[in-house]
């Protein structure tokens, strides 16, 4: 297998360590497995550019080293050039290495990666924008916005951002009036936050917000009709425990399209952790099986 890995070099780990480090630490188990591999360690606006030119080789796998918005753009280019995808976690969140239970370490990463398959997954999107865990619309894109702002800023400065932001959420009751519309039946609600994801998270207790199944082939949509942010808070907290059921102001819905409607034109989202501004209403859908993924071998 070919591989050619594009690294941000202002990213996670590789932001604070000798470069040449983190190339050989790359390039070391995929040459032990038998595996041809380029890396390139660029900065934040040659990312996109250098991925496209790495899409118009022979390469089978581009690899991604980066935060969750670097793996979005390099999954868009590698659906349209029929690569494969594979993802060295370098964010914060690193929501779908996670899911995919790659190692968060550079080196774990790329010897599970080296050993991995690939694997279709589904993709979601909004508008035609493609998205590979969430879509957030409500207050979470407050929070997404602060992060994006604080990036590089001293520690302190973030933390006085991050405090305002969370107080802002908390204290929030502004809700907004939607309807989601699923082809067959409109509904009308009133919502703090609503949120897409590309299937499924796993309500059993004590696994968290991860989604056990990226083939599924729907769209889980979660509103949250809570009448504060405080209550939207214990909501998700109550979420990560596993402990979804029972509450009776998180609604939950299943579909494969969803078009939400809104009374304003534009709506800010969070997707995958950056926030973008779009037109209304928001068109959603699930693209089964869209993205050829690289991920660890069931016996890892």
């Amino acid at each position: 297998m070919l591989v050619h890995a594009v690294i941000n070099e202002k990213a996670g780990t590789a932001l604070t360590s000798d470069l040449a480090s983190v190339k050989s630490l790359i390039e070391k188990p995929f040459r032990q497995h038998g595996h041809d591999i380029i890396v390139e360690i660029v900065a934040p606006d040659d990312l996109t550019a250098t991925i496209e030119r790495a899409a118009k080789t022979s390469a089978d796998v581009i690899v991604i080293g980066g935060g969750d918005g670097t793996v979005r753009a390099g999954a868009r280019i590698a659906m349209l050039s029929r690569k494969g995808l594979g993802i060295i976690p370098l964010g914060t969140l690193n929501r779908l290495a996670r899911d995919l239970q790659i190692p968060l370490d550079i080196a774990g990463a790329s010897d599970a990666l080296a050993r991995g398959t690939l694997k279709k997954i589904d993709v979601a999107s909004v508008n035609d924008e493609i998205y590979l865990c969430n879509s957030l619309l409500g207050l979470p894109p407050e929070y997404s916005a602060m992060r994006q702002l604080m990036r590089g800023k001293p520690f302190v400065e973030r933390m006085r951002g991050y405090v305002k932001v969370i107080s802002s959420i908390l204290s929030s009751r502004n809700r907004l009036h939607i309807t989601i519309d699923d082809g067959s039946e409109q509904t009308p609600l009133r919502v703090l936050s609503l949120a897409i994801a590309n299937n499924a998270y796993c309500e059993n207790p004590g696994i968290g917000l991860t989604r056990p199944a990226l083939d599924g082939g729907e769209l889980a949509i979660y509103a949250s009709r809570h009448r504060s942010g405080w209550g939207m808070a214990r909501a998700l907290a109550r979420a990560i425990m596993g402990r979804w059921k029972g509450d009776p102001h998180l609604q939950q819905f299943r579909a494969h399209d969803v078009t939400i409607r809104l009374a304003r034109p534009h709506v800010r989202l969070s997707n995958d952790g950056e926030v973008a501004t779009f037109s209304t209403p928001l068109r959603y859908k699930i693209h089964p099986k869209a993205l050829s993924i690289l991920m660890p071998a069931s016996d890892q």
